[in-house]
Order: C-alpha cells, then sequence, then structure tokens
C-alpha cells in the first residue's frame, strides 16, 4: 500500500467499499451513525447510504470528526452510476454535476489525464431512460455540496463506474456484478489519489503560517474554507 494521508473517500454502498478498503489497507475504526475505515496514514472511508441527503450528511460527518489543525484534505466520491450508451465498466471523473432537483450545476476542476471526464445528474430517484450524453447517479451532488465547505474545489473530485445503460437495466445489477465492476474502478483510483496527493503536499505546504497570523485567523470565526482560502 502506498501511502496516502490527507484523502477522504465516500461511498454510498458497502459492497462498492469492500475493494477500496482492501486497496488502501483500511480497518473498521468506530462509529456509533457510519462504517468508517482508516488506515495508518491517515486515509479514510466513510460509506454514506444511497441519495444526496445521505451522502451530504456523511460526508459533512467525516469533516466534523476530522483531527483539528491547518492541513486541507482531498475528497474522492467512488461508485457506480448509469448513461445511455456507455459500455459497462467504463470509468469517468466528473467534470460537471448537476442535482435535477434544484437545478443547481458545480463543477470540479479536472486535474487527472488519465481518465475520460464527463458530466454528472444526480437524482433522487434511479434513471431508466438515460436522456443526455450525462452520467446518472444519487450522491454525487450531496457529497460535492458539504465538502465544498471543507475543502478547494480542485481536491473534490468523484470516479464513477458504468453499472447499467440501455441495452443493460438496473434489473441487471447484480453483487457479482458490483464487485467485477469495483476491480475495474480500482485500476483508476490509484492513480487519481497519486494526482491528488502531490496537488494536497504543495497546498498544505502554502498554507504554513506563523502562529500570528493563525491567531488572528482563528479570532475572526472563519469557516474552514473561507481560512483556506484567506490562507
Amino acid at each position: 500500500m502506498h501511502s496516502f494521508p490527507d484523502i477522504n473517500l465516500v461511498i454510498a454502498h458497502q459492497l462498492e467499499a469492500e475493494k477500496l478498503i482492501n486497496l488502501f489497507s483500511m480497518e473498521r475504526v468506530e462509529s456509533e451513525r457510519y462504517k468508517l475505515y482508516r488506515n495508518s496514514a491517515g486515509m479514510k472511508a466513510i460509506v454514506s447510504g444511497m441519495g444526496f441527503n445521505n451522502a451530504k450528511a456523511a460526508t459533512d460527518y467525516l469533516a466534523e470528526i476530522e483531527e483539528r489543525g491547518d492541513r486541507v484534505r482531498a475528497w474522492l466520491n467512488i461508485g457506480i452510476a448509469g448513461h445511455q450508451s456507455a459500455v459497462i465498466g467504463s470509468c469517468f471523473t466528473i467534470n460537471k454535476i448537476t442535482y435535477k432537483t434544484s437545478g443547481v450545476s458545480s463543477f470540479p476542476i479536472q486535474i487527472f489525464s488519465d481518465v475520460p471526464s464527463i458530466g454528472l445528474a444526480s437524482v433522487d430517484n434511479p434513471e431508466l431512460n438515460y436522456p443526455g450524453d450525462v452520467v446518472y447517479d444519487m450522491e454525487a451532488a450531496g457529497f460535492f455540496k458539504a465538502a465544498s465547505k471543507f475543502s478547494e474545489t480542485e481536491l473534490i473530485n468523484s470516479i464513477k463506474v458504468i453499472s447499467d445503460n440501455k441495452t443493460s437495466s438496473i434489473d441487471n445489477i447484480t453483487e457479482k456484478l458490483i464487485e467485477n465492476l469495483m476491480v475495474k474502478t480500482v485500476a483508476h483510483v490509484e492513480p487519481v489519489v497519486s494526482v491528488l496527493k502531490k496537488r494536497l503536499a504543495i497546498l498544505n505546504k502554502g498554507l504554513v503560517l506563523d502562529r500570528d497570523c493563525l491567531d488572528m485567523v482563528k479570532s475572526i470565526h472563519l469557516t474552514v474554507s473561507q481560512r483556506n482560502q484567506f490562507k
């Protein structure tokens, strides 16, 4: 296992999480609300459950229990998604997230060159018709909304693997299929977190300030995001 501190994974389902937990040698840690995992380097994963609100709440929770300090963390949402025609098992990073219920869009910054990017629509119920050239999930919008309060946009990303399309509906999704899809996905995850690690190292080095400045920031009660922007 390579060392990837300061990176948090938010995953909807336990089945989606298992391969990632193994990949990064994570162990279960005590939590009354969520299945929460951590490795010796400090990388964490949380299993959120399905939907916008669950993803948002889990991301908020993980940020709230983080060790306090002046380090920025990266956030990565990983899971299955649908698309009208993309081949089952195709992997994408996400360059636009639209929450269909509100119409609000967010624009993750693309810092990865090895994985193709695409737009995503987050829905409250499974999409069966897949209109437009976007992938469909139920968590990315809630995840991004919450993570944006705690980190920089370039450090908040999603990786989605196609599990269903017009010729193979959600009715064909099985535990075995999810397991096989996540095997394909983990091959893309480690290069992505490697890029995030490099960006984190640069940013966190730049955030080292003298004590007087840190005390001033604390005295004016900025949020975590505002404090990072100020630095």
